[in-house]
């Protein structure tokens, strides 16, 4: 994925363990079709293209905090990605974000 980051905005060193290496996986049902396998990234998950720069531009910013709705892969990839940015930091789950 980050082959291609000069077509992205601009970014810090990418918040990455590894996402975007997803083999192509031929389909038996239908003979020559080829599609990515997605568990091959860090979290299982094909949102880990989208955490990787949002969590990149977020730490280039210096915030301290990143939020994402507590819903399915979205939010896995996005913790598992400030997490390894260190931009996470640990709230009540209330909606309360201390300043």
């Amino acid at each position: 994925m980050w082959r291609r980051r000069p077509l992205l905005p601009v970014l810090p060193a990418p918040a990455s363990p590894g996402e975007g290496g997803a083999p192509p996986v031929p389909l038996r049902h239908l003979p020559g079709v080829r599609i990515k396998d997605e568990r091959a990234n860090p979290t299982g998950s094909p949102k880990d293209r989208m955490a990787s720069p949002a969590v990149s531009w977020a730490r280039g910013r210096e915030f301290g905090t990143v939020a994402v709705a507590p819903t399915g892969h979205a939010a896995v990839s996005t913790a598992a990605y400030a997490a390894a940015a260190w931009a996470v930091r640990h709230g009540r789950g209330d909606g309360y974000a201390p300043s």
